[in-house]
C-alpha cells in the first residue's frame, strides 16, 4: 500500500479515535462504535481506492473468459410455434387485476 493511503488510513483512524472520545464525554460513545467501521470503509472509497481491489483483479487474471456455447433460436425446418394459451408474466398479472379481462388473442 503506498504511503500516501497509509497517512490517509492513519489520519481517519486518529479522527475516528477523537470521536469516539468525544462521543465518550458526551455520553454517546456505542452510537460512534457502530460508526466507527462504516466511517474507516468509507474513507478509502472516497479517496478512490476499494479495500482489496488488487486481490480482486488477482483473482479477475487467474480466472479464464467464459466461453457460453451459441445456442440457434431458429426453428427446425417443419417445426411450428406452440401457441400458448394460458397467460404468463404481465399478463397473468393484468388479468388478476382487470375488472374485465383483455380481449382474446386472433388466431389468424
Amino acid at each position: 500500500m503506498p504511503v500516501r493511503h497509509q497517512r490517509l488510513l492513519l489520519a481517519a483512524a486518529i479522527g475516528m479515535c477523537a470521536l469516539l472520545a468525544l462521543g465518550a464525554l458526551t455520553g454517546h460513545a456505542d452510537l460512534l462504535a457502530y460508526a466507527g467501521p462504516v466511517c474507516l470503509l468509507a474513507l478509502p472509497l472516497l479517496a478512490g481506492r476499494y479495500v482489496g481491489e488488487e486481490a480482486l483483479e488477482r483473482l479477475r487474471r487467474q480466472r479464464p473468459p467464459a466461453r457460453r456455447p451459441r445456442l440457434s433460436r431458429a426453428l427446425p425446418q417443419g417445426a411450428r410455434r406452440i401457441a400458448v394459451l394460458l397467460p404468463r408474466g404481465g399478463r397473468l398479472i393484468a388479468e388478476a387485476l382487470a375488472v374485465r379481462p383483455p380481449p382474446l388473442p386472433s388466431s389468424s
